[in-house]
């Protein structure tokens, strides 16, 4: 026992170098609130059967309330769909007809139909 503690108060004789390995992976990308922002497009601009993940709601208190009512709140995934004027969109497993005029407040990021439904923390409210 007395052996090892020994060893192990020496120091190494020569210092340790660390290398790094010439094949790190490159830096992913990070996404920026600006990048985002221009992403977002309004609801009533989507295309029949795309999906969509709402990113905001220009709304005034009325209008917010029914919206939210309706399920569409920050965050949420929704589907349009029929377009046109009532829009058809499904959210939360129910199919629900909006007027031009709310989903024209209503700012969405277009998302891929078969990404899972991962809401970040950052979005939640």
């Amino acid at each position: 026992m007395r052996i090892i503690l020994n060893k192990l108060r020496t120091w190494p004789e020569r210092p340790v170098k660390l290398m790094l390995a010439a094949t790190d992976p490159a830096p992913t990308p990070v996404s920026s609130p600006l990048a985002e922002a221009l992403e977002q497009v309004l609801l009533s601009a989507l295309p029949s059967g795309s999906h969509a993940r709402v990113a905001r709601v220009n709304a005034h208190s009325d209008d917010l309330r029914r919206l939210q009512a309706l399920g569409v709140c920050v965050g949420r995934r929704v589907q349009l769909v029929k377009s046109g004027d009532p829009m058809i969109i499904s959210v939360v497993g129910a199919r629900v007809g909006l007027s031009a005029r709310l989903a024209a407040e209503v700012l969405v990021t277009p998302v891929d139909a078969h990404a899972p439904n991962l809401v970040p923390l950052a979005n939640a409210s």
